[in-house]
């Protein structure tokens, strides 16, 4: 190092000796260098030379330590930078870092919490601030839980946190917090953790997304669907009513017509042909407005469900006689027993729902003099009923949309229905706690295979 000041200094020091010692602090100077005042007076010349000259000698040493001070320190400092450069680089590149991270934690628009491992907030960003209206210190040190969630949330938190101190993470949830002024805030959370040079977890990370007012627009847009499914469905209805019921009704009023208007020109078997037809459209009446009421009170959690007792076998039995006779569609309906079963407990009215509307719809897509089977299969634990036809069978693209209201398939051609008929069935079924599941080949046939678990007697 070179001290470009060393000379500048000892002539500023030699200056200010000479002006001292020429005051009556000379004097004290040389009592204090342990001279005593001469017995003999001097001559007053000498004296003040003798005593400038100690006390600029004394004035030197003083200078010298403290510039030889001055010089270790600044050759200290000048070590200091020569010796570790990259130690200086690497803490101004941290520093920067970390002012790096402190702004964006701060300016993102996500809620950004650091916890230590137990779960208790070390950082908490100025996003979580606004939202929540809590300071991060008054949040510091304190847990999660006990701040901001809803009792309901509580325990799923502490299980995320408790995958995460385990080393399980990523993981994501949703949950609600709630604000200083008591408003809730659902929030969609991306959880990791950071770990430490031993590959322990040591700080808990999560970032937050506010989602609310996106789960609002998505239950208004729900409610829109809804309301515009219900403005469709009550279309449908209308329709249905419109044109579903005028041909039952028709049908009904011109037989009643002509058995009045030339009751002698009718043979008993066209009387008895006529009172079928009668009897048909009505029963097709009454099938539409008891499947409307099923519809109707499933929706509502109006429908009943009360099981007893029932001999399966006399049940099919009097189903098929309830089926009328259509005199211009003959078929021949059959009951083929698979196993030896007796009674089960089921609902005698949905049950008979789910078949009559099987059966109905089979005898409807199956050409006449068509056999429709109904085939009764029983285990210690489960009834499966099977309505097999032989009809125009579903299309593969409808089988997926059969089960919905007021859905027809596509090559029905002028075949009158409601489209209820297989909706109401399902209900049923699902009621019961079972399944229902259809196989079908167009132009062949189709199989219905309901399955409802239960105990099933085999003895009466």
């Amino acid at each position: 190092m070179t001290h470009s000041i060393q000379s500048k200094n000892l002539l500023a020091g030699l200056g200010l000796a000479l002006l001292i010692l020429s005051s009556p602090i000379a004097v004290y100077v040389w009592r204090l260098m342990g001279f005593a005042p001469p017995a003999v007076p001097a001559h007053p010349l000498l004296l003040i030379t003798i005593t400038n000259g100690f006390s600029i000698l004394l004035l030197i040493g003083i200078y010298y330590r403290f510039w030889v001070r001055l010089s270790q320190l600044e050759q200290d400092n000048d070590n200091s930078r020569l010796l570790s450069p990259e130690i200086r680089d690497r803490q101004q590149a941290e520093l920067q870092e970390q002012n790096f991270v402190s702004v964006i934690l701060d300016t993102a628009n996500a809620l950004i919490t650091v916890l230590d491992k137990q779960g208790r907030i070390i950082r908490f960003n100025q996003t979580c601030e606004r939202l929540t209206g809590y300071s991060f210190e008054e949040v510091k040190g304190k847990y999660i839980w006990d701040l901001f969630l809803i009792p309901e949330d509580i325990e799923c938190v502490k299980t995320i946190i408790k995958e995460l101190q385990a080393c399980h993470f990523p993981n994501e949830h949703e949950n609600y917090w709630i604000a200083r002024d008591g408003t809730r805030r659902l929030i969609s959370w991306y959880n990791t953790v950071l770990l430490d040079d031993n590959s322990a977890v040591k700080h808990l990370i999560g970032i937050g997304i506010d989602i609310t007012e996106r789960q609002q627009a998505e239950q208004m847009r729900r409610q829109l669907e809804h309301q515009q499914e219900l403005s469709q469905l009550q279309l449908r209805f209308f329709s249905l009513v419109s044109h579903e019921f005028r041909t039952p009704l028709s049908t009904i009023l011109a037989s009643v017509q002509l058995l009045q208007l030339c009751p002698d020109k009718f043979s008993p078997d066209k009387k008895l042909r006529n009172l079928q037809r009668i009897e048909a459209a009505t029963q097709r009446l009454r099938q539409m407005l008891d499947n409307i009421l099923i519809i109707n009170r499933a929706e509502t959690g109006q429908l009943d469900f009360q099981p007893t007792r029932v001999n399966l076998e006399q049940f099919c039995q009097g189903i098929l006689v309830e089926i009328p006779r259509n005199p211009d569609n003959p078929y021949d309906l059959k009951l083929v027993r698979q196993t030896d079963c007796s009674r089960a407990c089921l609902d005698e009215q949905l049950l008979r729902s789910i078949l009559i509307n099987l059966l109905t719809n089979a005898i409807k897509y199956s050409p006449p003099g068509s056999t429709i089977i109904l085939r009764l299969t029983c285990t210690t634990t489960e009834v499966i009923f099977q309505v097999c036809d032989q009809g125009i069978g579903i299309l593969h693209d409808d089988i997926i949309h059969i089960f919905e209201a007021f859905y027809r398939g596509k090559n029905i051609d002028s075949i009158p229905g409601s489209g209820l008929g297989l909706t109401v069935a399902k209900t049923c079924v699902i009621v019961h706690g079972g399944n229902i599941s259809v196989t079908s080949e167009p132009g062949v046939g189709t199989t219905f295979t309901v399955t409802i678990p239960c105990e099933v007697i085999s003895q009466v």
